[in-house]
């Protein structure tokens, strides 16, 4: 078997450490989670699907890690160990074109 799309959002939202942050303070990081999870069902990707693994972090934790990854601005979104988006929501046409590549899908497949 391929090795799984591995997926991972960095978000200063939600649970950080200790405490939450509010929602509000970063629109773009829900906007960016709830995207990234739409474009996998548009894909064809189901819960559990063994070719997709999505990871979604608190920024805050896990700050020297997405750091060192070149991820300064939240929501960073990475695809397979590279920034795909950081900052913004990312274009829902190129996040799609984007893992269906991964994933090996004709764009007739993907829709794209």
């Amino acid at each position: 078997m391929a090795k799984p799309v591995d997926i991972v959002i960095y978000r200063i939202t939600g649970k950080q450490l200790f405490f939450d942050v509010p929602h509000e303070w970063c629109e773009e990081c829900e906007l960016t989670v709830g995207l990234t999870k739409n474009v996998l069902r548009e894909l064809g990707v189901v819960a559990n699907d063994p070719r997709v693994r999505l990871t979604v972090k608190p920024w805050i934790e896990f700050a020297l890690q997405a750091l060192s990854k070149g991820g300064w601005h939240a929501p960073v979104l990475m695809i397979n160990g590279a920034i795909f988006s950081q900052g913004i929501v990312p274009n829902k046409a190129k996040l799609k074109a984007r893992l269906a590549k991964e994933l090996n899908l004709t764009p007739a497949a993907a829709n794209v």
